[in-house]
């Protein structure tokens, strides 16, 4: 028994010598999933849904840990300035990428200080006009602005730099159009501003579209993402556009780790999320607010934000976006 029992110390240590990074995924600290918004906001939900279920595949305990400010940008600090022993997950998605090309003064390389763990879910960006708007399409108002000249047409976003920003951004540099950037401070005002008039069209997220369109309040000319969204059917994704040539621009949320965390833990991590975004519930759950769950293992994650980042970074030098 002596012996037995001295072989399994043995293996059990040689098993952790080989792959340290394992015992700290699969140990009892808890684990942070770090957020870079506030609580009750699109990503916050998300990470909810998801961490529960993921600490329950890790047998570990998540926190949300909202540290909200600077874009997302805080939030990534807060990881980067931590250990590589997987207690820190980030939340991160299209700012972590956009931010630093928009905003020089921060200092974030996602493909060199972070590691994809997966992506999580994709958000697609409507590009809505009135109800009362003589447009039944994006070429129809692609038309009305060649028509009208420069700025006869504007579109109000959450901010400058911000996904919805460089979705107007893009459709102006592809139809070579010059629609008016509006940019408000958030996006609480833009909804009531478009249904009454104030503005022509706004850049929304689909969650927050959803009830004004079902109340016939506003209409959709374009989607954002790389397929029709099943809540709104008729309406063509951009890439079905002329001009746009299969191109997609959702908004996109994926967890992370720190540059240098062991390959066993990112591991650990990619197959936990895989197994939790494939239950029904959740994935209802998530749709039900406005969210497609769409999973990539980090590889695949890794290999989707590539070409991501090269369309945002043609259109932030093309535009001359900046945020300082």
């Amino acid at each position: 028994m002596q012996r037995r029992h001295l072989l399994t110390q043995m293996t059990a240590a040689a098993a952790c010598a080989a792959a340290p990074g394992l015992v700290h995924a699969q140990g009892d600290k808890p684990i942070s999933l770090i957020v870079g918004y506030s609580a009750g906001g699109s990503a916050d939900l998300v990470a909810r849904i998801v961490g529960t279920e993921l600490g329950k595949r890790l047998a570990r305990t998540v926190i949300i840990e909202n540290v909200a400010g600077a874009s997302g940008m805080l939030a990534a600090q807060r990881v980067l300035g931590g250990p590589t022993d997987g207690s820190l997950l980030y939340m991160g998605g299209t700012d972590t990428v956009v931010v630093p090309m928009v905003n020089p003064k921060v200092k974030l390389d996602w493909e060199n200080d972070l590691v994809p763990v997966g992506r999580m879910s994709t958000v697609p960006m409507v590009f809505a006009v009135p109800k009362a708007a003589p447009y039944t399409g994006l070429a129809d108002l692609i038309g009305a602005l060649r028509k009208g000249g420069k700025d006869s047409i504007n579109f109000a976003t959450p901010g400058i730099g911000t996904m919805q920003h460089l979705y107007g951004a893009l459709i102006n540099k592809q139809a070579r159009v010059s629609m008016l950037h509006v940019p408000y401070r958030g996006g609480t005002h833009i909804t009531n501003d478009l249904v009454g008039g104030q503005v022509d069209s706004a850049m929304l997220v689909l969650s927050t579209a959803m009830p004004f369109l079902k109340d016939g309040k506003i209409k959709a000319l374009s989607v954002s993402d790389t397929v029709r969204v099943p809540q709104l059917p008729d309406v063509k994704r951009i890439g079905e556009e002329d001009g746009f040539n299969g191109m997609a621009l959702p908004l996109w949320q994926g967890l992370f780790l720190k540059a240098g965390t062991h390959a066993a833990t990112v591991a650990a991590y990619d197959k936990a999320l895989k197994e939790t975004l494939a239950q029904p519930e959740l994935r209802q759950k998530l749709l039900d607010a406005g969210i497609t769950v769409a999973p990539l293992g980090g590889p695949e994650f890794k290999a989707f934000i590539k070409p991501q980042a090269a369309l945002y970074r043609d259109i932030v030098t093309t535009s001359k976006i900046t945020m300082e």
